[in-house]
């Protein structure tokens, strides 16, 4: 009985992980298309020209 505890424990721990793991990888990848998005919108503006 406490072998199938623990290894309940251990797999919902895995699962716990590796879901926080996609989470935050996904999350940083947003964080790159907006960083990417603001690069791009002021390098546009540099080459306006007369201002």
């Amino acid at each position: 009985m406490k072998k199938n505890i623990l290894k309940a424990t251990v797999v919902a721990a895995f699962a716990l992980v590796a879901g926080f793991n996609v989470y935050n990888s996904q999350k940083s990848d947003v964080m790159s298309e907006l960083a990417l998005a603001n690069v791009e919108a002021l390098a546009s503006e540099e080459g306006g020209g007369n201002h």
